[in-house]
């Protein structure tokens, strides 16, 4: 028989039973535990299979709207949904959207910097950190699934007022983390794919260096007779001799100097590229690091800091050294004796292949370079033996 108000209002749970159902026909049950808490709970089946459905608590539902929520839900049912599995998904959808809001830009490039650190170089990583410092007030704690490329690109406009290239490393940064999220599922869009023509074209940067073999001779007349400290005159001549990158140079470590093999070998952690490299070394490097071995061998680094030997020589110490001999920043720069290097050695006529294998240039073709790394080391000897002698004669 169908249940009134007042069998409802005065159902009481059956002594030593734990819950008591009354029912009110139809799958309609009123459910009463032993506390004396009621609710309702319809009976349902799927398939031959009995289901059974939460339909709210008493009195916060009465029997009148009980019966009309039991009435919508078998309807729903007779056109072929399911309400309770309907919920179920709102529910787990709900969760996901607090869970994405709670998921924020900060959170995601704390995770993200620390899988760089430890697989990128330490200058890289100081460069990806001073890029977070300007992009995280703005964008810190914006919900990373809901940041649109109009506030991204309102972000990098202000960059770009002040330095134009640290607007586009930005959006590099802004990028990687996003695409990060993306795999993780925090995110769907990387939206500065959206803002691909929205910035000002980047300028291409050129490192000024001296290439004509008259000014590379009156730079080795400069280098000799430059008064420096012996770790910044090695640091000149070295960098002259192996045209590697200036970090790479600076923070050179000695475990890294193989001199039984004459080699150099710079772990992948270091490089700009994360691939390990190797350089041979000429004579003329091997007599610069045995004599500095003797000044500088009680710190790890091959070149370090003026002020103590638990740091590397500073980023700015080679610069400073061309500019006290008289060069400007827009005639040499640490990074110009690469170009230097390379210009030269490719007007002697040598392998393009070997030049760009020796400035640790990234092969596109994988086989093509595990090849080359595992073959050419002879040739690269020959080259960088003749580079320092062909150096050594424009004294």
């Amino acid at each position: 028989m169908a249940l009134s108000e007042m069998a409802v209002r005065n159902a009481k749970p059956k002594t030593g039973k734990r819950e008591t159902q009354y029912s009110d026909g139809d799958g309609l049950m009123l459910v009463v535990r032993d506390s004396g808490a009621k609710r309702w709970v319809l009976r349902y089946w799927v398939d031959g299979t009995e289901k059974r459905a939460g339909l709210g608590k008493y009195p916060v539902v009465g029997l009148a709207q009980a019966r009309e929520l039991k009435m919508q839900f078998k309807r729903e049912l007779a056109m072929g949904g399911n309400p309770q599995e309907r919920k179920k998904v709102e529910k787990e959808e709900a969760a996901k959207n607090e869970a994405k809001k709670a998921m924020t830009f900060a959170r995601v490039a704390e995770e993200w910097f620390k899988q760089q650190v430890g697989a990128r170089s330490d200058s890289h990583c100081k460069g990806l950190n001073h890029k977070l410092k300007i992009l995280l007030p703005k964008l810190g704690t914006r919900p990373i699934s809901e940041i649109t490329a109009q506030e991204v690109l309102g972000i990098l406009s202000d960059i770009e007022a002040r330095t134009p290239e640290s607007a586009y490393k930005a959006k590099l940064v802004v990028g990687q983390i996003l695409r990060f999220a993306i795999a993780r599922g925090d995110a769907e869009f990387d939206v500065t794919l959206n803002l691909r023509g929205a910035m000002s074209p980047r300028k291409r940067q050129h490192y000024a260096a001296l290439t004509d073999p008259r000014d590379v001779s009156d730079l080795i007349l400069r280098m000799q007779s430059y008064i420096g400290g012996p770790g910044v005159r090695a640091a000149l001549w070295f960098s002259l001799y192996t045209f590697q990158r200036p970090g790479e140079i600076r923070g050179a470590l000695w475990k890294e100097m193989d001199f039984d093999a004459k080699l150099w070998r710079i772990p992948e952690e270091r490089m700009k590229n994360s691939r390990a490299h190797v350089v041979p070394l000429s004579r003329q490097v091997l007599q610069i690091l045995t004599e500095l071995k003797h000044i500088t061998s009680d710190s790890c680094f091959v070149f370090p800091a003026a002020t103590t030997n638990k740091r590397p020589m500073s980023e700015n110490t080679v610069r400073v050294a061309l500019r006290a001999m008289g060069y400007t920043n827009q005639q040499m720069t640490a990074h110009g004796f690469r170009t230097t290097a390379s210009t030269n050695l490719n007007e002697q006529g040598w392998n393009s292949d070997l030049i760009e294998m020796s400035l640790a240039h990234v092969e596109g073709n994988s086989v093509r370079a595990a090849y080359n790394r595992a073959e050419r080391l002879t040739e690269r000897r020959e080259m960088m033996q003749a580079w320092a002698d062909w150096l050594d004669s424009l004294n």
